[in-house]
């Protein structure tokens, strides 16, 4: 049975020193996460502020728009002064008027330190579609007593039961009516690696999930079937024939090789797919890279460095290829080889500028609109260093709110808020694995 002393150093327990020390600092530690509970709902505060302004602007609006111009205007004022995308922005401010305007009990708890940021998402995430101020004030009655005592991950379970219980409509209902909201979305994670998430109705996506299970077990078993089969082969891992048939990867590995299987071939064989792509996916190259001098990475559009061996497969089997030629001692884009005039506008400004030119935004140049700077109509020319890659969103913006744009040449542009503020930066660079790569 072992000791807990606090003296003679026979076991690892608290000193007295230690334990004063670790009380000391646990409670300082509970005063610093009171203290960002109470930053966090100042600043769902000011955006809720602001997100009101904004909303009073649309109202102000002769006849109200899809596109809720003054929203997204002040989503992107916002955005590019805290060097943030404006979509994630656009969403905190939506959240932080759903806290501040439909959950103020929440909003006071995360105020007084009661809760943090994590339980007040997990509580009004599981609220927001109760109707009606009286039924969310039971709901939060009842929750925001429950968050103080617990964990955020506790707290989503048992909102999501008490929304249920204060929710007046029945669940087929609303069930109805989330099945419009079903959609696919992708998030890019660090590493390489992305993340293709489908919501949809929860019956059919638990049994795409157990026939990605099944096949995955299947896999398995048929591997270990073969290998059988194969008598002297397995235990000689020397041997290419063994190494064909082995496969040492987990259930969740042979899920997600399965599911892209699905989407991209139509047959779910759970086998290396990187030569079945036959989506429009944009990588840059480097030379020295494709013909194995050294292994700098490639750059996937939208995403960022991807590793050399993937580069290499796609590279192998791709149909063209588009030749660009880059500033040796900075890697700006110049020009691309190609001949037809407005077809090599297009393709140098989707070379160029990557993605929309709004700071922040991650829309892919290909999905843009090439804008005039100087309208067309008002005498302004139609070449690259009059033209940039826009969003849709930032386009209309552009034209039907107070933004203003400028371009410095060589790419470069200045950007003017409604506010006043000025931001001014170029097209990213493309890397080549020199002295001056821009990561």
């Amino acid at each position: 049975m072992p000791k807990f002393a606090d003296s003679d150093g026979l076991t690892w327990g608290f000193t007295s020193g230690e334990k004063a020390r670790t009380r000391a600092g646990v409670e300082r530690l509970k005063e610093i996460r009171a203290e960002r509970a109470r930053l966090d709902a100042q600043e769902a505060a000011e955006l809720a502020a602001l997100n009101s302004i904004a909303v009073g602007q649309l109202e102000r609006m002769p006849s109200h728009s899809d596109y809720a111009f003054p929203i997204r205007s002040m989503a992107t004022e916002l955005a590019l002064a805290l060097r943030e995308s404006p979509r994630a922005m656009q969403g905190r401010m939506e959240r932080a008027a759903e806290l501040v305007e439909k959950f103020p009990a929440t909003h006071a708890a995360l105020a007084a330190g009661r809760i943090t940021d994590r339980h007040a998402r997990e509580i009004t995430a599981a609220g927001i579609g109760i109707p009606g101020p009286e039924a969310r004030a039971a709901y939060e009655t009842e929750v925001v007593a429950l968050a103080e005592k617990t964990t955020p991950h506790r707290t989503k379970e048992t909102a999501a039961l008490a929304a249920e219980r204060h929710h007046p409509d029945a669940l087929a209902v609303r069930h109805e009516k989330a099945r419009a909201e079903r959609r696919v979305f992708l998030d890019d994670l660090p590493d390489g690696q992305s993340m293709l998430a489908i919501i949809g109705n929860a019956v059919v996506i638990h049994g795409a999930y157990d026939r990605l299970t099944a096949g995955a077990r299947a896999v398995k078993r048929d591997r270990r079937r073969v290998t059988r089969e194969l008598d002297g082969i397995e235990p000689a891992p020397q041997s290419p024939d063994a190494a064909k048939y082995h496969d040492d990867r987990h259930l969740g590995q042979l899920r997600a090789d399965l599911a892209l299987d699905l989407l991209l071939t139509g047959i779910p064989t759970g086998h290396d797919i990187e030569q079945d792509i036959r989506a429009t996916v944009e990588v840059t190259i480097p030379v020295t890279t494709l013909i194995g001098l050294d292994d700098g990475p490639a750059l996937l559009a939208g995403y960022g460095p991807i590793d050399p061996d993937t580069a290499r497969r796609l590279a192998g089997t791709t149909a063209g290829w588009e030749r660009i030629f880059l500033d040796p001692d900075t890697g700006a884009l110049l020009t691309v080889d190609h001949y037809t005039p407005t077809a090599a506008q297009r393709r140098y400004l989707l070379a160029r500028d990557k993605t929309c030119r709004v700071p922040g935004c991650e829309t892919k140049a290909k999905h843009c609109d090439l804008d005039h700077t100087i309208p067309y109509s008002a005498g302004g020319v139609t070449d690259v260093d009059n033209l940039n890659c826009v969003c849709e969103q930032h386009h209309m913006l552009k034209h039907h709110a107070p933004w203003r744009w400028q371009n410095l040449g060589h790419g470069r542009t200045r950007i003017t808020s409604p506010c006043g503020y000025d931001y001014t930066e170029g097209p990213p660079l493309i890397y080549t694995g020199g002295p001056r790569a821009p990561f």
